[in-house]
């Protein structure tokens, strides 16, 4: 193997006569190197989005939500939260909530709303409804405090869709089941102050979800209960376990954090496997090229692989050599292409800021996106797949020059010499 390497690298560096095949060797590195940079920093975007939106699902969301069987209310929550703090180690926080939808309307606007009744000194624990209404951004400046009786916490979309703001009254319709002459029909009304604007920086939370306290939410559904409890971990990445527990212990069933979002988190997934799909073709174009490289180098070394031949080289030799000229390119391409890539990605927001300047358009619209600046997450085990796809490709773009070059009858090779 010594020998072979020697001669391929003797073959990279040395002078040609053919200028061009040297053009064709810079260009495979750099086709390569392109690709390589191109899928690190659209894995580490994607990725960065990934981690930055589970984020914010897990403070948005309770870890787990526990649910009675059947659908029934629950009767005792202080027993059953009791139940769930002493089940285990890994619970933080509990609270209970009543969940309805609801028509929320401020004169001749009228938007549905998800309408969650909370305990709001439980529910600051498990959520982060408390810091929300805090934050600032977008076009409203979330603020504000939790609800109390006859209040409501509104998303900033909804509030904005409403034209409310703090301190305006506002009008709430469920479907609360009254006793008439001919069977159960009727409907809650009921005004309530907003109390708050929450910035949840999700856009299911800011658009459809709104927050009353517990007995606000009796009034409205007229229900008795509770209809589950929302349970904080030490871990959201333990809820699932958590949840066969409980479901295994007492006599209730979970919901993780995951499970009420697994579509979506089922299509970032896809997307970024189709997105390395797509990106893996910029590196076969660019082992294309190298292929290309190694049959016109095969082509020029004719009489070289004639000598070697008749030196009592073998063809096995003859084979590694010319596979190991075409994997120095590769890696080569490939290394240049990792570190390059790496920088970019943690250089992304001012790289895309300088394209923005220079287009006069926006690129990362913070007050969409709800970032500061693209978030990206530079994870090993997306650098080492990008390297073995660019190492495999770069080896199968070798072996037919290097296998035609294994098969040169030496004879051939010099008769014309």
């Amino acid at each position: 193997m010594r020998f072979e390497f020697m001669v391929a690298t003797r073959y990279l560096r040395g002078k040609r006569k053919n200028r061009f095949v040297s053009l064709i060797t810079v260009i495979s590195v750099a086709g390569v190197s392109v690709g390589v940079i191109a899928l690190i920093v659209v894995m580490s975007v994607m990725t960065g989005f990934d981690i930055a939106l589970r984020e914010t699902i897990i403070g948005n969301r309770a870890h787990l939500t526990v649910l009675p069987p059947g659908g029934q209310p629950m009767m005792e929550p202080e027993r059953v939260m009791d139940d769930l703090e002493n089940l285990t180690n890994l619970v933080v926080a509990t609270g209970p909530i009543i969940q309805t939808e609801a028509l929320i309307k401020r004169g001749e606007r009228t938007n549905g709303a998800f309408l969650i009744g909370i305990d709001p000194e439980r529910e600051q624990d498990v959520t982060d409804l408390a810091t929300n209404l805090s934050s600032t951004g977008g076009r409203i400046h979330a603020q504000g405090n939790l609800p109390g009786y006859k209040e409501i916490v509104l998303g900033y979309r909804l509030a904005h869709s409403l034209g409310v703001g703090i301190g305006s009254e506002i009008e709430v319709i469920t479907a609360r089941p009254t006793v008439r002459t001919f069977g159960m029909s009727g409907a809650g009304r009921i005004w309530l102050r907003v109390s708050g604007i929450s910035q949840a920086r999700m856009s299911d939370f800011d658009n459809l979800y709104a927050f009353v306290d517990i007995e606000t939410a009796r009034m409205l559904t007229g229900r008795e209960g509770v209809d589950g409890i929302h349970v904080k971990l030490t871990d959201p990445m333990m809820a699932e376990r958590v949840a066969r527990q409980i479901e295994q212990e007492l006599p209730y069933f979970a919901v993780t954090w995951y499970e009420s979002q697994e579509a979506f988190f089922g299509a970032l997934e896809q997307e970024k496997a189709a997105m390395f799909i797509i990106l893996v073709f910029i590196i076969v174009v660019a082992a294309f090229n190298i292929t290309s490289t190694l049959i016109m180098i095969v082509m020029e070394k004719r009489r070289d692989v004639g000598i070697l031949r008749t030196l009592g080289v073998g063809s096995m030799s003859i084979l590694v050599l010319f596979m190991l000229e075409g994997l120095m390119i590769g890696l080569g391409g490939t290394m240049i292409g990792l570190v390059l890539g790496i920088i970019l990605a943690y250089n992304i927001t001012p790289v895309a800021q300088f394209i923005a300047s220079l287009m006069g358009v926006n690129l990362f619209d913070s007050n969409i996106y709800y970032f500061d600046g693209i978030p990206v997450a530079v994870v090993w085990s997306d650098i080492v797949w990008v390297t073995i796809a660019a190492i495999f490709l770069t080896f199968l773009s070798t072996l037919y020059p290097a296998w035609s070059a294994a098969r040169l009858n030496p004879v051939d090779a010099l008769r014309y010499e």
